[in-house]
């Protein structure tokens, strides 16, 4: 089947490379873990098994089969959502996971939405008022938070407005939507503060360039609304940089947000692999890091998407050259 539609074309090719991203991305973390020392059946058994009970457990799990017919094995039950069950605590791995979503996935979305209007309204602002007072204001408060990593914020956070002035809960994640939203409020701030700073630097810099282009100029000797040269005109031609910037923020936040949940006592996806890795749960260890690695490969496609949207010489470029 071949596809003669530029859009299809480029999506097809992004979707293929995305998909043998994972493919060996699952295939070493899968061979990486049973090839560890002591095995997956010295992690089921305990220490003190005996060698009649790990060769019980082999044979069980099939771990004396190749490792490519492991590996087969594990990608087909993987395909139907099936991880098995927890080492740790017996119960489906996806149950684990999808429970851990309903803390993770608003952390990290709600802090994403929040860099991203925060950063490029306030990038914006500063380069419009390039060298005023509140130009170098801003881009102290962005220098400042990029040089604070997102546990050390989150601690501050913690010390000033949980335990010394108690506004909002320092450990769990809450009961219930609203003592869930109080929960989340902080770790929301922390990973918003680091990520709003990268924002604002960039943004900052690419609408300043942009802001100095003919283009610009001559919207402006025609006196066009200021309202419209910023979203036609500025912030398009800014849009490349700032959605480079956006996916790269977004990646951060999965490993910021690891930290920040450990900090909080978040019961996430995050402080769910830690547990995993510490008790060498290889189930929980394989789905989160297929997980993990799905959300990255998404992010990366979704922003080659968008930048065959955004610029028209990606969409001018022979097909041999964007590929």
């Amino acid at each position: 089947m071949t596809f003669r539609h530029p859009v299809l074309q480029f999506t097809a090719r992004r979707l293929l490379a995305a998909a043998l991203v994972v493919l060996a991305v699952s295939a070493l973390t899968f061979s990486f873990i049973h090839l560890a020392p002591g095995g997956p059946e010295q992690t089921i058994a305990g220490r003190f098994a005996t060698p009649e009970q790990l060769e019980g457990i082999r044979d069980s799990y099939g771990l004396d089969d190749p490792l490519p017919a492991q590996y087969a094995d594990y990608l087909v039950h993987a395909v139907r959502l099936d991880f098995g069950n927890s080492i740790s605590t017996r119960e489906p791995v996806v149950t684990a996971m999808q429970d851990r979503l309903g803390v993770t996935a608003p952390l990290i979305l709600g802090s994403f939405v929040l860099i991203c209007i925060l950063g490029t309204g306030l990038g914006t602002l500063a380069a419009y008022r390039k060298g005023s007072g509140l130009d170098r204001f801003l881009v102290g408060v962005a220098v400042t938070g990029a040089s604070a990593p997102a546990f050390a914020t989150a601690i501050i956070l913690v010390f000033v407005f949980g335990v010394q002035l108690g506004w909002f809960p320092t450990f769990g994640d809450g009961e219930g939507l609203a003592d869930r939203a109080r929960h989340l409020v902080l770790p929301v701030i922390a990973l918003t503060l680091v990520g709003v700073a990268s924002m604002l630097k960039i943004t900052r810099a690419r609408v300043a360039q942009v802001l100095q282009e003919d283009h610009v100029t001559f919207a402006r000797a025609r006196g066009l609304r200021p309202s419209y040269i910023v979203g036609r005109s500025v912030l398009r031609n800014a849009g490349i940089q700032v959605v480079t910037q956006s996916g790269v923020i977004l990646l951060a936040l999965v490993a910021g947000g690891v930290l920040v949940e450990v900090t909080f006592g978040l019961n996430g996806v995050g402080a769910l692999f830690i547990k995993a890795i510490e008790a060498r749960d290889i189930p929980v260890i394989q789905a989160v890091s297929l997980l993990i690695t799905l959300f990255i490969v998404l992010v990366n496609l979704a922003v080659d998407l968008l930048y065959f949207a955004l610029d028209p010489r990606v969409r001018a470029q022979p097909a041999g050259a964007r590929a």
